[in-house]
């Protein structure tokens, strides 16, 4: 499926798998991404909408026969954690369970070249974060 989101028009690729990512298949797309627009205005961290959209619109790899969604890394998750739980708090807000960086892999949990998740810094040729 090809992303048309005119909110995640950052991402550095352009189709997703289907059906979207269960996190936020069980939210409403537009309220999900309001949330992330609303942390993206409290400029709590550089990369916000970035880690929203590739939750909401993964990467979607094909590997021979099988085709499935790349998910931030674990270390994105918790960079974007990081910045925003203070300034959540600030409103009685803490950072949702739906989005616990535990559940999300770690960029050296293979020693397979090919990439299990994704990073902001993966793209420029940097080290991921």
């Amino acid at each position: 499926m090809n992303i048309t989101h005119s909110q995640c028009q950052m991402l550095p690729y352009h189709s997703t798998p289907t059906p979207l990512l269960s996190v936020v298949r069980n939210m409403e797309m537009e309220k999900f991404l309001k949330f992330f627009t609303y942390l993206h205005r409290l400029s709590c961290y550089q990369h916000i909408m970035l880690f929203g959209c590739s939750l909401a619109f993964p990467e979607c790899i094909i590997d021979g026969d099988d085709s499935h969604g790349l998910l931030p890394c674990r270390s994105f998750c918790e960079a974007a954690k990081e910045g925003c739980e203070s300034v959540l708090g600030m409103v009685n807000y803490s950072w949702p369970d739906f989005l616990k960086c535990s559940q999300f892999r770690n960029h050296t949990e293979s020693s397979d070249v090919s990439r299990i998740c994704f990073s902001p810094q993966q793209e420029n040729g940097k080290q991921p974060l």
